[in-house]
C-alpha cells in the first residue's frame, strides 16, 4: 500500500516545488533588474535576464503538468525569442558603456549579487527534493545551476569594482553573461521551432 501511495505523491510535490521556486526566482529577478538599473551594474541586469530564463523554464515545467505539449512549445518559442532580445540589449549596452563607463555603486550591487546567489542555492536545494525523472524539472534545475554561475560572476564584478576600483569588469562580465543568455535563447528557440514544425508535419499525415 505504502509503495503504491508513494508514486502519487510525486506530482503534487513537484507542483509545489516548481510553484515555490518559480515565485522566488521571479520576485528576485525583478529585484536584481532594478538593482542593476539603480546601482548601474550591467552584470546584475544580465543576470536578471538569465533569471528570467530560469523562471520561465520553471513555469514551463509547472505548466507541463497541466497544458498540452503544443501550447508548451509556443511558450518555449516565446521564451527563447525574448531571451535573444534581452541578450541583444545587454550586448548593445555593454558596447555603449565601454566608450563611456558609468560608475557602479559597488557595495549595494554586491549585496544584491550575494543575495542572488543565496536565492539560487535555496531554489537548487528545493529542487533537489523534486522528482528528477521529470525531464522538465531536470531542465529547470540545470537552468538554476547555470544561474548560480551568473551570480558568482556578478559577485566577482562587484568585488573588483569595490576592492580594486575596476569598473570594466562589470562590462566584461555582462558581455559574457549576455552571450550565455543569447546561447540559451537560441537553443530554446531552435528546439521549440523544430518541435512545432515536426508536430505540424505529423498533423498533415
Amino acid at each position: 500500500m505504502s509503495a503504491h501511495h508513494h508514486d502519487h505523491s510525486h506530482i503534487p510535490q513537484n507542483k509545489r516545488i516548481l510553484a515555490i521556486s518559480c515565485a522566488i526566482i521571479s520576485v528576485y529577478m525583478i529585484v536584481e533588474f532594478l538593482g542593476g538599473h539603480y546601482f548601474r551594474s550591467l552584470t546584475l541586469m544580465a543576470d536578471a535576464g538569465h533569471m528570467a530564463n530560469d523562471s520561465l523554464s520553471l513555469l514551463l515545467a509547472l505548466l507541463a503538468l497541466y497544458l498540452s505539449e503544443r501550447k508548451q512549445r509556443w511558450f518555449a518559442l516565446l521564451n527563447g525569442l525574448s531571451l535573444i532580445i534581452v541578450s541583444a540589449y545587454i550586448v548593445y549596452e555593454a558596447i555603449q558603456r565601454w566608450q563611456n563607463p558609468p560608475v557602479m555603486l559597488a557595495l549595494p550591487m554586491l549585496a544584491v549579487a550575494v543575495i542572488g546567489l543565496l536565492v539560487n542555492v535555496l531554489v537548487a536545494w528545493l529542487m533537489l527534493k523534486g522528482d528528477h525523472d521529470n525531464l522538465n524539472l531536470k531542465a529547470a534545475y540545470l537552468h538554476v545551476l547555470a544561474d548560480m554561475f551568473g551570480s558568482v560572476v556578478a559577485i566577482l564584478a562587484g568585488l573588483s569594482a569595490w576592492l580594486l576600483g575596476w569598473q570594466w569588469v562589470d562590462t566584461v562580465a555582462s558581455l559574457i553573461l549576455g552571450i550565455f543568455v543569447l546561447k540559451s535563447g537560441w537553443q530554446v528557440t531552435h528546439e521549440a521551432w523544430h518541435e512545432l514544425h515536426e508536430s505540424e508535419h505529423h498533423h498533415d499525415h
